[in-house]
């Protein structure tokens, strides 16, 4: 943001925090009049634009609830949420801020239960990373269930990270205190707010680390494998011709934290020695672009550094490819690992197991696939991940 718009940004930021703290007792009364005339509430899905943002709300309309995405704007990625507020004001900066307070005083008469990640929701922060005061104190006040899913950015610390062993994610981190929380005082201070406002804190794999007392089992990533009438996800397994070149593709959202130049470094080192192997780097292009080369892979390379595997495994294993990545701890990290067919890859190893796929390893790869495929199909469906979600709901004793 412009360093001179900033203090204008912070300025419009507390104004309309403090309109919402004067106008909250006529919300009570809209929230109580909503409640009296019988209309339908909803689960509202908000924070940052991740992903798997809008499959969560889809898979929890599987249960019969009116559940909504709602961001303020999207990345280059996907806008696949169901209301966009940037997008909605046709990218009018102003216009979208205001709108975003009128959708969150909306929220506050029309919402039930609010998801939000560890972070922040639907309103903007005076500080980074830190959840707004205002809004956790509404949802508070209101009675609204709030549950929170961590993405990993807003729970990473770097002592914790640094404690897990090399390598890591913070192992050639050039974004210290940007790309993560990083700060272990700011993390512990947003846990202590959310705890007195969160229902549940949901976490999984190498996040786990970072939240203690969070609930674990939930493998909150769904994939809509009906997308497109079944099209987006067709499985196309690799082909057993050690003719051809091994065709590795990675996607890096943050290569220092992937284990990019690890994985170039590799190629490289193979093709000199005349292995028959090359590299498709992935990068800042629409998620369906990127399926289609995903797509055209004999082997998908999710990231050697951080120990857990990332959406992107998902989508490659529905795809019927094998996939390579570090997990740090198979049994604790993974859903069913006797059944997680990912080719657990090191950086001290990951030479030599790219040089087994591309030569004897050759004729493993279509039946590995096959196993991913299935994996996902079996638990990462969005009727998976809502049966695991109904679960959580009764243990919490929440209602549909």
């Amino acid at each position: 943001m412009n360093q001179c718009k900033k203090p204008i940004y912070a300025a419009g930021i507390i104004g309309f925090e403090l309109f919402i703290v004067v106008l909250s007792p006529l919300l009570v009364v809209a929230r109580i009049l909503y409640t009296l005339l019988n209309w339908e509430r909803m689960s509202v899905w908000t924070g940052a634009p991740i992903l798997t943002l809008s499959r969560k709300a889809a898979s929890e309309r599987l249960l019969g609830v009116r559940a909504i995405s709602i961001v303020r704007q999207s990345y280059y990625i996907t806008n696949d949420f169901d209301f966009d507020i940037l997008r909605a004001t046709r990218g009018n900066a102003i216009g979208a801020f205001l709108l975003t307070y009128i959708t969150f005083m909306w929220i506050c008469i029309a919402a039930k239960r609010v998801h939000t990640f560890a972070d922040g929701g639907l309103l903007p922060s005076l500080k980074r990373r830190e959840f707004s005061l205002v809004e956790m104190a509404m949802y508070k006040l209101l009675r609204i269930r709030q549950f929170v899913w961590v993405y990993g950015a807003d729970v990473r610390t770097r002592s914790k990270t640094v404690a897990l062993g090399e390598p890591n994610c913070c192992t050639n981190c050039t974004e210290i205190n940007v790309a993560c929380i990083c700060d272990q005082a700011k993390a512990d201070s947003n846990m202590r707010r959310l705890s007195h406002t969160a229902i549940a804190i949901f976490s999984m794999g190498d996040m786990i680390e970072y939240t203690p007392g969070s609930y674990n089992q939930l493998y909150f990533w769904p994939l809509d494998l009906t997308a497109d009438s079944g099209a987006r996800y067709i499985p196309v397994y690799p082909a057993n011709d050690r003719a051809l070149n091994l065709r590795v593709v990675h996607a890096p959202n943050h290569r220092a934290f992937k284990g990019t130049l690890h994985l170039e470094t590799a190629v490289k080192k193979l093709r000199d020695e005349g292995v028959k192997i090359e590299l498709i780097m992935v990068e800042k292009i629409p998620n369906a672009q990127a399926l289609t080369i995903y797509r055209s892979a004999d082997v998908i390379f999710d990231q050697c550094m951080i120990g857990f595997h990332g959406y992107f495994a998902i989508e490659a294993m529905a795809l019927g490819k094998p996939v390579m990545c570090f997990i740090r701890k198979p049994e604790d990290y993974l859903l069913a690992p006797d059944e997680c067919p990912i080719i657990n890859t090191h950086v001290t190893t990951l030479m030599e197991d790219l040089r087994y796929l591309a030569h004897e390893g050759r004729s493993t790869l279509p039946a590995i696939g096959r196993r991913g495929r299935e994996y996902v199909a079996r638990y990462y469906t969005e009727q998976a991940f809502s049966q695991r979600l109904a679960i959580a709901y009764r243990e919490y004793g929440v209602t549909a």
